[in-house]
């Protein structure tokens, strides 16, 4: 494959995920995605009042926001008042705020529909980053990260929510930023212009939402890995409390503002809002006691809401689409895991010419990798601590994880096949991508809706 056909792939990958999404954006009534309210409210904040909102009692009701979600927020109905995301880092919030004033003269309505397109539009900007995150890792390959851009793009879920109003496509696309900072890094040997933008990337992180800050640690491992890299690696490691401060820095200067100004409200042990969010939200359903049987509910409620499930987690896929869908995801894990077992069994990475992802991996590579595997298990780690307390098991937390995991899928998927298929396999299983999230808006939440 030529690079200006890899080029042609990657635009019309990021044209049918635009009009993909905006029939999303268009097709699915407004406030019929996880917290859209909230998330609207918290614009309307800085647009209108031209302040940060301040989370307080009453922000979070119950029963109201079932009755709404379970009649999918008929239009006589306001949102004012469902204001429980008031916590959030504010940057999402701040660059949606312009397109709020330009529709100053809208009904809500129209006014959320035009917000939803600032995170379609965020989320084509991710699909770019995973197919470069890609490339970096796989220089040889133009295969594989293409086909890792149209998983990000078209898995239904996903697309769903990047039509939505929230902060997570933000949040994925800065930790994936963060992450081809660190692997150019690790070809680059530690420049240290890289100290700078890591920096600036993780004060952009904590500024936009708080899983985002997993960079922080991942910055931590990438430039030990460039240190364990370099020519000279005693003087590679005497320079990495430099390169630490320099980066700790810059994300402090950027983001410590909005920290100290929790600490002024929501008082000294709660830098991030975390506990009044736990005042508030009262009535939201606990986890409660641990068991084996509630293990399994959990596991199976967040793998179907990772690829479809829709709505306020209301409209799911048929159980046969499921299967299929767990069909495929059982190859793909099975194809994982015969490629780590192959780059553990191999000679010893080296530092000779860089390897394909069929063929064996040279050190920066794997360290690479490795990034990719310490981002995902964070972010798992972070949804699993939360669900200890709060019964969310949806899917959609994994999403800041998704460039990573699609890059893996994609490789599991050739180490399955013959090499000469990779390319066809791979563009079938992104067109069945397509195909299901079509099928999800005209064959699954349209007719929830009536639509």
């Amino acid at each position: 494959m030529t690079a200006r056909l890899s080029q042609a792939i990657l635009l019309a990958t990021v044209l049918g995920y635009l009009v993909l999404a905006s029939l999303y954006a268009v097709r699915v009534p407004i406030w019929n995605a996880p917290d859209e309210p909230a998330h609207f409210n918290f614009v309307r904040s800085i647009a209108f009042d031209h302040r940060l909102p301040i989370l307080q009692a009453g922000a979070y009701d119950e029963s109201r926001l079932g009755q709404l979600t379970s009649e999918h927020f008929p239009p006589n109905q306001s949102i004012d008042g469902i204001t429980y995301e008031s916590h959030q880092p504010p940057l999402y919030y701040l660059v949606a705020a312009p397109v709020l004033l330009a529709r100053a003269n809208a009904d809500p309505r129209s006014q959320g529909v035009a917000l939803r397109f600032v995170t379609i539009a965020i989320g084509a900007l991710v699909i770019l980053a995973s197919y470069r995150l890609g490339r970096l890792i796989f220089p040889k390959s133009y295969a594989f990260p293409l086909a890792a851009a149209a998983f990000v793009a078209f898995i239904p879920q996903h697309l769903f929510m990047d039509a939505a109003i929230d902060n997570d496509a933000l949040a994925e696309l800065l930790v994936c930023l963060t992450l081809i900072v660190l692997v150019e890094d690790l070809w680059e040997g530690g420049r240290p212009a890289n100290d700078w933008r890591a920096g600036v990337l993780v004060g952009l992180c904590v500024l936009t939402k708080l899983v985002a800050a997993i960079s922080a640690p991942l910055v931590v491992l990438g430039f030990v890995g460039s240190a364990t890299l370099a020519k000279d690696r005693a003087a590679a490691f005497r320079r990495l409390p430099l390169r630490f401060i320099r980066s700790g820095v810059v994300a402090m200067i950027l983001s410590g503002w909005w920290v100290v100004r929790n600490l002024v409200i929501y008082g000294i042990k709660d830098p991030f809002g975390l506990r009044r969010h736990a005042q508030v939200v009262v009535g939201q359903p606990l986890t409660g006691p641990v068991s084996p049987k509630l293990v399994e509910q959990m596991s199976l409620t967040a793998f179907h809401s990772f690829w479809g499930q829709f709505g306020w987690m209301g409209i799911p896929f048929a159980n046969r689409t499921y299967d299929v869908i767990a069909s495929f995801s059982v190859l793909v894990v099975l194809g994982i895991a015969l490629f780590l077992l192959r780059v553990a069994w191999q000679a010893g990475p080296s530092l000779g010419e860089t390897g394909g992802p069929t063929a064996a991996l040279v050190a920066p590579q794997v360290w690479a990798l490795g990034l990719l595997v310490a981002e995902a298990l964070f972010v798992l780690v972070g949804v699993v601590f939360y669900n200890l307390r709060y019964l969310q098991p949806q899917g959609r937390y994994l999403f800041p994880a998704l460039p990573a995991l699609a890059l893996f899928a994609v490789i599991g998927i050739g180490e399955l096949i013959r090499e000469r298929y990779t390319g066809l396999v791979l563009l079938l299983a992104s067109l069945g991508l397509v195909w299901l999230s079509i099928f999800s808006l005209f064959s699954v939440i349209g007719p929830a809706f009536g639509r």
